[in-house]
């Protein structure tokens, strides 16, 4: 790969994070003027991030290559077992020394939910096999995933069960 293709890569995943992070603030800016009464510029917001998603969709298409539905698995496990093992633990250690206790609790509860993601990933390829079908429920406030039974609290964050979303 020549310097040029290689700036242009750098280019598309510095575009990509852009977009997602666009998508993600203007979706906040939309939830508060709603609060405050302006449906019209929450409207407006909603848009726009749609639109900003429109963008990080189609670099992502030209950054990452999605295989078969098992090789999907397979990349899925391992990404979420260096975020889990790797990753988080750098994250949470660089907080405790910069004693910033918001960062600690939340990086903490996605590595918690990262280890699950990932024990579930490994479950689906034997699923996959067996053809067995299941219900997740995702937690709303840290992410934990359980399968099967809706839960009556989170065993990451404790939150009632009303703060999952079924998704099947």
């Amino acid at each position: 790969m020549d310097s040029t293709k290689t700036k242009t890569r750098e280019n598309l995943e510095i575009a990509f994070v852009g977009e997602i992070k666009a998508y993600f603030r203007l979706l906040s800016f939309a939830k508060k003027a709603e609060e405050e009464g302006y449906p019209q510029t929450a409207a407006l917001f909603e848009a726009v991030a749609e639109a900003e998603f429109v963008h990080a969709r189609n670099y992502f298409s030209l950054i990452e290559k999605v295989g078969t539905t098992e090789e999907n698995l397979k990349r899925s496990f391992e990404n979420e077992t260096f975020a889990s093992e790797l990753a988080y633990p750098e994250m949470i250690k660089q907080a405790w020394q910069d004693d910033d206790k918001a960062a600690i609790w939340w990086f903490t509860a996605a590595r918690n939910a990262d280890e699950r993601h990932a024990k579930l990933y490994k479950y689906a390829i034997n699923h996959m096999l067996s053809e067995r079908m299941t219900v997740y429920y995702v937690c709303t406030h840290c992410g934990w995933i359980e399968d099967g039974l809706l839960p009556e609290k989170c065993p990451n964050c404790g939150k009632d069960r009303e703060w999952f979303k079924k998704i099947e």
